[in-house]
């Protein structure tokens, strides 16, 4: 066996994918609406295709279709706006997304309440976690989208939703939303602190001590469920409404795969 990293097999458990599901992997941050204004008409589009491009001057990119209506737009406006949906708009996204503006006013389709950028002229749109205004300094087009290169001319954040420099975990409702693939969605459920190894003659020991930890935390949160599990069915033997709510359990009864149903002939439950 070779100590040489380049010439180390694959391990057993990979599995190969199409190109075409690179994008794919890079899903998962927070979905945005795009909005525009051109010849007194506005637009938007729900996008996950989004990056920062440079901190100073502040630029961010958008890839857009090439045969999206709002591609059209921006490239007529020069301008463009960053809504960051919370979770109340979960199916207004994913319907704007079967929508075209090319036809109908896809904002006041769907109720769309907005309100007047600082900036730019594309509206803004309401209850949103955070807003970003933008003024196209390069367009490039790229295979079937066009990168579309924003200058940062203001920044607004819903401080329910965004504080400290970062999104906040308070309630679910003001939790931006995040693009997984399909219409599936998700929001930020849980902050994880990494810890930095101090010693810095031993990176690996102190590393491999710090996974040792998570791992037994695992364990000892894996412990409880089956105990809070182990008290509820206890409790619906006995005919007792129990309330899941009260338990310390981190899902709820339904979702854990590979356990028995509960057999609710007895008792009830409350909350799940």
């Amino acid at each position: 066996m070779t100590d040489d990293p380049l010439l180390q097999p694959p391990p057993d458990n990979l599995e190969d994918r199409p190109v075409s599901e690179a994008s794919r992997l890079l899903m998962g941050g927070p979905t945005v609406l795009v909005t525009t204004t051109w010849r007194g008409k506005a637009n938007v589009m729900p996008l996950a295709w989004h990056t920062p491009l440079s901190s100073k001057p502040p630029v961010i990119g958008i890839s857009v279709e090439q045969s999206r209506h709002s591609a059209e737009m921006i490239s007529h406006a020069q301008e463009f706006a960053l809504n960051f949906p919370k979770r109340p708009y979960l199916h207004h996204v994913q319907y704007l997304g079967a929508l075209s503006g090319e036809h109908i006013d896809k904002i006041d389709a769907v109720q769309l309440a907005t309100f007047a950028p600082t900036t730019i002229t594309a509206p803004l749109i309401a209850d949103c976690a955070a807003w970003i205004e933008c003024q196209v300094v390069e367009a490039v087009p790229i295979g079937d989208h066009i990168l579309f290169a924003g200058l940062v001319t203001a920044v607004h954040v819903d401080p329910r939703s965004y504080a400290d420099g970062r999104w906040s975990l308070g309630e679910e409702e003001h939790r931006p939303l995040h693009f997984v693939g399909g219409n599936i969605y998700s929001s930020l459920s849980q902050a994880l602190e990494a810890r930095v190894p101090r010693d810095f003659e031993a990176p690996e020991r102190i590393l491999r001590q710090r996974i040792e930890e998570e791992l037994e935390l695992t364990r000892e949160a894996r412990e409880r469920h089956e105990e809070q599990m182990g008290l509820l069915e206890r409790e619906i033997e006995r005919g007792n409404v129990v309330d899941v709510t009260a338990l310390e359990m981190p899902v709820p009864p339904s979702a854990n795969d590979g356990e028995p149903p509960l057999d609710l002939s007895k008792g009830f439950i409350l909350g799940g």
